[in-house]
């Protein structure tokens, strides 16, 4: 079976085969520790920063969402939690298409509100009341689960404008892929689909939420509505504990002599870094200097959205400005190579959003000898 995201560990499991020498064997048990190593973070972060099942907000933690509507195609946010108590959670928000803001969600809102706020504008209020932000409420969770339905409104512009509708119970205890660090996890969810009106505007909705009354944080949703000719997509693509991942890139560059890095964004449609992405570029410049005999290879790659010549074009200058931001910290340039692979290199399915963010990739590979 083959699980998005796991190209790396699968390749593990190829030691059930025969092999020819002990170099090959030595190299298949590095391998298998990694899987090992890869299960064991996995508990550990059901444990500790996910503490009660995945997805649980906690100071720190980021979630990248790729979406799309009427102002143009994918682009890619970040949540991060800096608040995290029973009256309050805090998020800072940002995009690639240059939002910044903040926004607070009251915990009697996590817990009982019947409204859903579709999105972050500049000029909407840092507290909404008597609204959420992730996904349903609590209450509203159980009352799905339960009864099949529950009425919900959704507020869809910086205005604060509402449409008022009900929520239709699909199917539950569904598991959905969300990649969690480097990892594809399988998280409980239920599948809803939603109908919306408020006189002569209508809209319908397909909703995928975390089943989980403490976080019922939206995975996927498709929301159409009558006065927008595109369709409003997002999925999360990716959820992190906010901690460096420098060990698992070392130990993977190691044995596999190779890396894909996720969550490293850049300006929408452009090759300059963003701000999020110093925690990255600071995690590879550690590892090359704890191994100053490694040589990297610096591979971008993009999804399929825009023509191919500008893809590949792209994904050179975004290997380029990974290379230059690593020479600012003191890297040789002499061991970094950069290359660009545009859509060219899948590896996963272009005509989904989780798909398209798989694709984005930065990929490291060791050359040296």
């Amino acid at each position: 079976m083959t699980v998005l995201g796991t190209t790396r560990t699968c390749r593990a499991f190829e030691v059930m085969g025969l092999t020819k020498t002990a170099t090959e064997i030595v190299v298949k048990l590095q391998q298998l520790l990694i899987v090992g190593l890869t299960s064991i973070a996995i508990t550990a972060l059901s444990g500790s920063a996910f503490a009660q099942g995945p997805l649980l907000p906690h100071v720190g933690g980021k979630v990248d969402t790729a979406f799309s509507n009427r102002y143009g195609p994918d682009a890619v946010s970040t949540l991060t939690f800096t608040t995290v108590t029973p009256a309050q959670l805090g998020i800072k928000y940002s995009s690639t298409r240059g939002l910044q803001v903040e926004r607070n969600i009251r915990g009697v809102d996590r817990k009982n509100a019947r409204a859903y706020v579709l999105g972050y504008a500049s000029g909407m209020p840092t507290v909404i009341p008597d609204t959420t932000s992730l996904g349903i409420s609590g209450d509203a969770l159980v009352e799905l689960r339960t009864t099949g339905k529950v009425a919900l409104s959704l507020v869809y512009d910086r205005k604060l404008s509402k449409i008022d509708g009900q929520l239709a119970l699909v199917a539950k205890g569904l598991k959905i892929p969300v990649l969690i660090e480097d990892h594809v996890v399988q998280v409980p969810a239920l599948h809803a689909t939603g109908t919306f009106g408020s006189g002569d505007r209508t809209g319908t909705g397909d909703f995928i939420f975390l089943d989980n009354k403490n976080n019922p944080m939206m995975i996927k949703s498709t929301i159409q509505f009558s006065w927008e000719k595109r369709p409003r997509l997002e999925r999360i693509t990716r959820v992190t504990a906010g901690k460096s991942l420098r060990s698992a890139m070392e130990q993977s560059l190691s044995t596999l002599r190779h890396y894909d890095l996720y969550g490293i964004h850049f300006d929408f449609g452009k090759a300059s870094l963003r701000p999020d992405a110093a925690s990255f570029i600071t995690d590879i410049a550690l590892t090359l200097k704890n191994n100053p005999t490694w040589q990297l290879q610096i591979n971008g790659h993009t999804d399929s959205i825009g023509a191919a010549a500008y893809n590949l074009k792209l994904s050179g200058q975004r290997s380029a400005s990974v290379k230059a931001a690593l020479v600012k910290k003191g890297i040789a340039a002499g061991r970094l190579q950069t290359g660009g692979f545009g859509s060219t290199k899948p590896k996963s399915d272009n005509s989904t959003l989780q798909g398209r963010a798989l694709n984005r990739r930065v990929e490291l590979i060791r050359t040296d000898r």
